[in-house]
């Protein structure tokens, strides 16, 4: 009598094809998940520094006291001057008199940022955020000048 305990050859390619499939299917589910999973992330991030920047940019504005659109400039009270300007994919915070400024930058991914008024105290901001090609995020605010002479 033959002692037959062993596996044959096609019944370990059997195994190894069914796996195969297996492990393809389990793989790309892995990998739709991921890539929702990037895409849900980047999302979150363009709104939270969306929400950084316009709640900052809108802590700075309020102060003001006047606001020139051709310089881009913003007057305050005690005589210093501050502008927001988009650099490099930041927002570029400039602040001081005029002979000692300062420079910071607020927020990452701008893709655009304008700043309007209708020659009150009203500023209007908008805000544009876009990461690694992903949907454009637009964020918009109104904010008053506090000290404005309007």
């Amino acid at each position: 009598m033959i002692n037959k305990k062993g596996f044959t050859l096609i019944e370990i390619i059997m195994v190894l094809a069914l796996a195969g499939i297996v492990m393809s299917v389990v793989m790309s589910f892995f990998i739709a998940n991921y890539k929702s999973y990037e895409t849900i992330n980047a999302e979150s991030e363009v709104q939270y520094q969306s929400q950084y920047i316009i709640n900052y940019m809108t802590n700075k504005i309020l102060e003001a006291k006047s606001y020139d659109e051709s310089a881009n400039e913003f007057e305050y009270v005690d005589g210093s001057f501050a502008s927001f300007e988009k650099y490099d994919e930041k927002i570029k915070y400039t602040y001081g008199t005029t002979t000692d400024k300062e420079s910071v930058y607020i927020g990452n991914y701008v893709d655009n940022l304008k700043i309007e008024t209708n020659g009150t105290n009203e500023v209007r901001i908008t805000l544009v955020l876009l990461k690694n090609g992903s949907v454009p995020y637009p964020a918009e605010q109104v904010v008053y000048m506090r000290n404005s002479q309007n």
